[in-house]
């Protein structure tokens, strides 16, 4: 079963690409691009699914979520939210395909913040 959720997963990794789009909420989010740096550091544990990969994409998607585990008091700490603010904040991120069941992050995201902090840190430095 591991071997099958890898399989999807990687499917999800290998459209990426062709979602550009999906980095737009991260825009005017930092909470949500602090949880594209922070979630490939909370240990993540995903135990087989109880039922076959689906059919469809968006439900093979919500079927790579259905048993996931992860430290949610840590990650709210982490970024400095409450537990109802995070949950709302992973079903975003789920529903974006920002972040991977797997403990990843989607790729474009990841670039889209790596440049972000750069453009912050490069303003910071013409400032001083």
């Amino acid at each position: 079963m591991a071997e099958e959720i890898a399989a999807v997963i990687q499917r999800f990794r290998g459209a990426e690409k062709d979602r550009a789009e999906i980095v737009h909420p991260l825009v005017r989010d930092p909470v949500l691009r602090n949880l594209i740096v922070i979630w490939p550091m909370i240990p993540v544990t995903c135990s087989a699914p109880r039922t076959p990969v689906p059919e469809a994409e968006n439900e093979q998607w919500f079927w790579l979520w259905e048993n996931v585990k992860y430290d949610h008091a840590r990650l709210a700490d982490f970024l400095k939210v409450d537990r109802a603010k995070l949950s709302r904040l992973i079903d975003r991120a789920i529903a974006f395909r920002l972040i991977y069941p797997d403990g990843t992050a989607n790729s474009m995201a990841v670039q889209f913040v790596k440049q972000d902090i750069a453009k912050s840190l490069s303003k910071k430095g013409h400032q001083a």
